[in-house]
């Protein structure tokens, strides 16, 4: 099922687009929340984030912060280590499947104690109206390849746990988007799935089976009714995501990875024909960032838009009109300086492209 099939794709409330505005990836390394949420609102202005802090503690680890509420949980906060009894208690299957039943989203919260940059998104949105909100939700492939039971077997390759695994990122991810639609009632709310892991698709390294990825992706994210995006920090089969999952957004590594991203070319400019929104990640979450300049990074975004805009109807303009700018990838394990010095590229990329809108 495409987002055209299921009536979701949709740019922006009347007709606003991002226009090549700046956006984080999620990840900062900032351990107070107020000053990660302050960088947020300086560099991406059009799109805040709520702000994820895996410096400040490990439960805002990503795999940790989405896992309240999964049944057979074991976290050992001394060794900073996530994984599921062997054989997950009945109680706590029955306790999940009741919680799924009652409807009730605030039973997937993610609490403050996990994600301590939701508060001051919501301040922020009390004033400000950005024409997007942006939330973040690891997906269920990934979470289910690296979080394993006590004896190391992924959940992802257990029936039962995947459709657990599944369950739990669908109701995050709903109740996220209750939550942006309330706080940012005057902005598009986007929520994007966090898929490292397809990287790996049609690697010899993790077995990654077609049925194991795309029916657990598309049951998420055809559960929403806003903007619905993934990210991935590297190659992948961009093809397929686009061709099988509702999907509204890319995100990807645009730094080092996008001649891959470009190998799919003539299905990424069908994606964009149809209205789809890109994320470039054309600064890299590194050193690098210090060394380069906004004209070059404009230059590596200038060149995929232009590698887009083949089809007809199709512009350099039009690509760069439904495109975001954005660091490869999080920033939560940079220097703070370092992090934002790649807000600061992001912003600068984008006021630079914005000129030739």
């Amino acid at each position: 099922m495409t987002s055209l099939e299921r009536g979701c794709r949709k740019p922006g409330a009347g007709g606003v687009l991002p226009r090549c505005a700046a956006m984080a990836v999620g990840s900062v390394p900032h351990a107070d929340a107020t000053a990660a949420m302050q960088l947020m609102l300086r560099y991406t202005p059009d799109i805040l984030a709520w702000p994820q802090l895996p410096q400040r503690s490990f439960l805002e680890q990503m795999y940790v912060q989405f896992s309240e509420g999964l049944p057979g949980r074991i976290i050992d906060a001394s060794e900073e280590v996530l994984s599921v009894e062997d054989e997950v208690p009945p109680e706590e299957l029955m306790e999940f499947l009741e919680a799924l039943e009652s409807g009730d989203l605030g039973r997937f919260a993610v609490s403050p104690e996990y994600a301590a940059g939701l508060g001051p998104l919501e301040e922020v949105l009390a004033q400000a109206a950005p024409a997007f909100v942006k939330g973040q939700v690891v997906g269920p492939v990934s979470f289910g390849l690296a979080v394993t039971t006590r004896s190391k077997k992924a959940l992802l390759y257990d029936q039962t746990m995947l459709e657990v695994v599944t369950a739990l990122v669908k109701a995050k991810a709903l109740w996220q988007e209750a939550l942006l639609r309330a706080w940012g009632h005057r902005s598009e709310p986007v929520v994007v799935f966090d898929e490292p892991y397809l990287t790996q698709l049609g690697s010899g390294f993790v077995s990654l089976p077609v049925e194991a990825v795309y029916p657990p992706l598309s049951e998420c994210m055809g559960a929403l009714s806003c903007l619905v995006g993934i990210h991935v920090c590297g190659g992948t089969d961009w093809a397929g995501i686009v061709e099988r999952l509702p999907v509204d957004l890319l995100s990807f590594d645009a730094a080092d990875h996008l001649d891959s991203a470009l190998a799919h070319a003539g299905a990424l400019t069908g994606f964009v024909a149809q209205g789809g929104l890109i994320a470039w990640g054309a600064v890299p979450n590194d050193e690098r960032a210090w060394d380069l300049s906004p004209e070059t990074v404009a230059a590596a975004v200038r060149e995929g838009a232009q590698a887009l805009s083949a089809a007809p109807g199709l512009s350099v303009a039009t690509v760069l009109s439904q495109s975001f700018v954005s660091p490869a990838c999080g920033t939560g394990t940079l220097s703070e300086e370092l992090a934002e010095r790649c807000f600061a590229l992001c912003h600068a990329t984008s006021q630079l492209l914005r000129e030739e809108l």
